[in-house]
């Protein structure tokens, strides 16, 4: 019988997983080898570039300048390339490496006149890098360089930084750029650590939209994120302008105050309070391709004769928000009608209320044939008080209060009336307080023939007097608040 020899499958599959395993034992051992083999290529290339640029830097006594950082050595790529040390580096002819498998350049960086870095990367990836101010080399990670909360755009009143970073990742080059001005952006670099990518960063500032001209002042104030512009008359008409909001906001708050009305004249019975102008507030959607008219109203003028035709505020306006001007306080016969806030008096018991919910009715006057006729108050964010006919003139009707400038202001106070003269026939009343303080004072005591005004800027209503000079309204307002970009 034969008697022949053959392996079985078991010892076939034993025999070829052996063979697989020493050959990735081999194969990894080469690759490793080759990967050793070309760390110390790249680590040579790198130590022999150091070497030159140290000889360059001792023999001009500083680094040439680079238009780019972290720019690539070798390069041709104007918009990477270190044109500085490669010129001085072709020069001296020094022929300058690549890496050996990937053919990229390595990464030069000129911290300052007398430092650099030079970057490598790996086999495994890590970045090898030496740095001049330590004299060393390093591995590490590559962390690209990102841009901080600093990039961003200014408004006008913003004067520095604050407490806005220039880079979340990496170092900035230069390490303290200056605050851009409008016309001049500031641009820097946040270089990354370990040989990772740079991000170039900008900074703008934007011109002011708070301008003085049209009779009106504008003052710019900056509180806490928040800009604000507040417009005022300039001088003692009404002024107009207009205001385009700054790119990028697209939603402002605002305040509206109407010019307030002028108190009332009477001879011996005092006339009515000046009435407050329309007070309104809110937000509103904005757009920097379409201004907003800006109209800032005057207070009526001062009476010092008996006409019957009240002195009312003037109009202010944001846009399509209107406030009413106050209206002024009337002369009548005996007791008179205080203007009403925001809006036209009446002829009979008090006055009307403003329109559109801008005011409350001004207070009646005394009416009666005696000397106790008095005048009542201007209506404001409250009604006007009514003249209680012991010769006292009424009180205004309080303001509104308002933190949109950032301190608590009373805006629209109603005038407070004036007093009639007593029933002896000895001294006239004293002229009403315009509002001021939160309301217009009553009119009392001895005659004086003057008349308190209304608060300018507030548009509150002057007092009525009792024969002398009335006191005119106060000014309105137009604020404006945005937050800061």
């Amino acid at each position: 019988m034969d008697n022949d020899k053959s392996f079985t499958l078991i010892e076939l599959l034993i025999v070829i997983a052996i063979i697989g395993i020493l050959a990735g034992i081999l194969i990894v051992s080469m690759t490793s080898a080759t990967n050793s083999a070309n760390d110390a290529r790249r680590k040579a290339d790198i130590n022999q570039l150091v070497k030159a640029i140290t000889i360059i830097k001792t023999t001009d006594g500083s680094l040439p300048t680079e238009t780019n950082a972290n720019c690539k050595l070798g390069s041709t790529n104007s918009s990477e390339n270190c044109s500085g040390i490669q010129a001085k580096l072709t020069t001296q002819g020094i022929a300058i490496p690549k890496d050996p498998v990937s053919g990229n350049y390595y990464t030069y960086n000129r911290v300052s006149a007398d430092d650099f870095t030079l970057t490598g990367t790996m086999s495994n990836s890590v970045s090898y890098t030496y740095n001049s101010a330590t004299l060393s080399y390093f591995s590490g990670t590559p962390i690209s360089g990102a841009c901080g909360s600093a990039a961003k755009t200014y408004y006008a009143s913003v004067s520095d930084y604050g407490s806005n970073t220039f880079c979340t990742n990496g170092t900035p080059s230069p390490s303290l750029p200056v605050f851009p001005t409008v016309s001049t952006p500031t641009m820097w670099t946040c270089n990354g650590i370990d040989g990772g990518a740079s991000s170039s960063c900008t900074a703008t500032k934007i011109a002011s939209t708070c301008v003085s001209e049209g009779g009106l002042s504008c003052n710019e104030t900056v509180v806490g994120s928040y800009v604000i512009n507040s417009f005022v008359l300039s001088g003692t008409t009404t002024g107009t302008t207009s205001w385009t909001a700054p790119s990028g906001i697209t939603n402002i708050e605002y305040l509206v105050v109407g010019g307030g009305g002028a108190g009332g004249y009477r001879a011996d019975r005092g006339g009515g309070g000046g009435g407050a102008g329309g007070f309104r507030t809110g937000s509103l959607e904005v757009s920097s391709s379409s201004p907003l008219t800006i109209v800032v109203g005057a207070g009526g003028a001062a009476k010092t004769a008996y006409s019957n035709i009240p002195n009312p505020g003037n109009n202010s306006q944001l846009g399509s928000i209107i406030s009413i001007g106050g209206a002024g306080g009337l002369d009548g016969e005996f007791g008179t009608v205080g203007g009403s806030g925001g809006g036209g008096s009446g002829n009979g018991d008090s006055g009307t209320q403003g329109t559109s919910g801008q005011g409350n009715n001004g207070g009646s006057g005394y009416l009666d044939s005696t000397w106790n006729a008095a005048g009542g108050g201007g209506g404001a964010g409250s009604a006007g008080v009514s003249a209680p006919g012991d010769g006292t003139g009424g009180a205004g009707g309080s303001g509104l209060s308002s933190s949109i400038t950032g301190t608590p202001v009373i805006y629209a106070a109603g005038g407070g009336g004036g007093a009639g003269k007593t029933n002896s026939g000895a001294n006239g009343g004293a002229g009403g307080a315009g509002g001021s303080s939160g309301v217009g004072g009553a009119g009392t005591g001895i005659y004086t023939g003057i008349a308190g005004n209304g608060a300018i800027n507030t548009g509150s209503g002057g007092g009525g007097c009792n024969a002398g000079t009335s006191g005119k309204g106060g000014s309105g307002i137009v604020v404006i608040r945005f937050l800061v970009p």
